[in-house]
């Protein structure tokens, strides 16, 4: 199917024309609300919160690092479970407890902390929201402990949306910092994770007073639905290191090793994650351009691809092929443009790896004889993300659009979910995308959305194994313009 070629007409006949073919207590998290006074209903959902700090015992100071993964139910109630290392001791539980955020975004948390055996133990902190609730800061605030924490949201904010390898796989720039069997030690290399829970690594670390070495091999990696997961990395003489994780909001991870004598904790960002333009379109009426803007201060190189909606090249002949290499000075910027050109529409969407201080968005302008062409701004997105969020509105006569792609190496099954303005169940959509494979359609016309006619609302586009782009579009009888997707 393709995009909607707006004219005069019947609403149906216009849907037939749409896109053819130890311690914690720890805050914040993601958020919901942007606004400059925060409350409680500022932090809602998922989070994963990295502790360090010592505790106070016989006269001694003994390290220690902890990773919670804490959910928000947005009215002061926090649950989770953690994960930690004492002086080199491992533990593990459940949390729960209270929260209360002041309007200047600064808050209190109160929470008990209780192992599989053994007494509960009670924690207090202060915390300081951040990035507009996105993240935080914490310190406890009781003696016998001094630790600082902080905050990354969730990939998965455990309703939703859910890990997978598929989403995992990639490569990593990792470094770590603590100490191992008492001696001080810093780790930084690489990761490199396949869709089969294998990972090839490599790097350098520090250990005090030997010095530099390198370390490399082969290890394997799980992880669970809820964005938890465990590494195991051979280090020779049947010895390995463990690794306990939490996939945050982007892809990245954040770590702890909790194996005796190891008080170590680290983060591992993506070296490369991959940006789409979840539309490129041009012919049969509609033309697509892609904008760049290099804020470094060098020259940058990158290249873009096409995808057809069925996963392969799809080659754009004003561009010469299936890619076109970018290359912009030091504060220059670069343009893309696939003309209108013939009276077949061409569509799919750009996969292409954005280099440190480069932005872009795109541009759709469509062409229909008698009338001015119309354009929309649309916004690149991350091939990481698991759930989007449209906001509809098809009352008087408006329709809305959506492209769904599917950017990982493996099949996904993208679940949405419609609620009216008022909250009540619309309707309930099941799309099956392969690998690499993109799909478009008046959203009214999938089946099981079809209720969605003549109301407004939110669609939430979620899968529970790789990851889901979304683009939308809002049509009328005389122009149109694109719909952001929601985290």
């Amino acid at each position: 199917m393709h995009w909607l070629i707006i004219a005069p007409m019947h609403r149906a006949t216009i849907q037939t024309m749409l896109w053819a073919g130890a311690i914690l207590c720890l805050a914040l998290h993601p958020a919901r609300s942007y606004a400059q006074s925060c409350s409680n209903t500022s932090v809602y959902g998922t989070s994963f919160t990295l502790l360090n700090g010592t505790i106070t015992a016989a006269n001694s100071f003994l390290p220690e690092v902890v990773l919670a993964r804490e959910v928000y139910d947005g009215k002061g109630g926090v649950s989770g479970t953690y994960v930690g290392s004492v002086n080199g001791i491992a533990g593990n539980g459940a949390l729960a407890g209270a929260y209360a955020v002041n309007p200047d975004c600064s808050g209190t948390e109160s929470d008990t902390l209780t192992p599989p055996s053994g007494a509960p133990s009670n924690f207090t902190s202060s915390f300081q929201l951040v990035q507009g609730g996105n993240a935080g800061l914490s310190t406890l605030t009781g003696t016998g402990t001094v630790a600082f924490g902080q905050s990354y949201r969730a990939a998965a904010d455990g309703v939703t949306t859910k890990c997978s390898n598929a989403l995992l796989a990639g490569t990593y720039s990792v470094d770590s910092l603590g100490a191992s069997d008492a001696f001080p030690i810093s780790r930084i290399g690489q990761f490199s994770l396949d869709t089969g829970g294998g990972i090839a690594f490599a790097g350098t670390m520090n250990v005090d007073p030997l010095g530099p070495q390198a370390f490399s091999g082969n290890g394997g990696y799980t992880v669970q639905a809820d964005c938890t997961g465990t590494m195991t990395l051979p280090r020779g003489n049947g010895l390995s290191d463990t690794i306990d994780f939490g996939v945050v909001e982007g892809g990245d991870l954040v770590f702890i090793e909790p194996d005796p004598g190891e008080v170590v904790s680290g983060v591992a960002r993506r070296q490369s994650p991959q940006t789409v333009l979840g539309q490129f379109a041009f012919g049969g009426g509609w033309y697509t351009a892609m904008y760049f803007n290099n804020e470094s201060a060098g020259p940058v190189s990158f290249t873009v691809d096409f995808i057809a909606d069925g996963g392969a090249a799809l080659t754009v002949p004003a561009l010469g092929g299936s890619s076109a290499t970018v290359q912009i000075p030091a504060g220059g910027t670069a343009t893309i443009e696939a003309p209108n050109v013939g009276t077949t529409l061409y569509q799919g969407y750009a996969v292409f790896t954005l280099p440190p201080g480069v932005t872009g968005y795109g541009v759709f302008r469509q062409t229909v004889p008698g009338r001015p062409d119309q354009e929309a701004v649309v916004p690149f997105a991350s091939s990481t993300t698991t759930s989007r969020t449209l906001l509809f509105d098809e009352t008087n006569g408006l329709v809305t659009a959506v492209a769904v792609v599917n950017p990982s190496a493996a099949p996904v099954n993208v679940v949405v979910n419609a609620t009216d303005n008022n909250g009540n169940f619309v309707g309930s959509a099941a799309i099956g995308l392969g690998a690499h494979n993109k799909m478009e359609s008046a959203m009214d016309m999938i089946p099981g959305l079809g209720n969605m006619f003549g109301r407004r609302g939110r669609a939430v586009f979620a899968v529970t194994t790789g990851s889901v782009v979304v683009l939308g579009l809002r049509f009328d009888f005389s122009a149109f313009t694109s719909i952001p997707a929601l985290d």
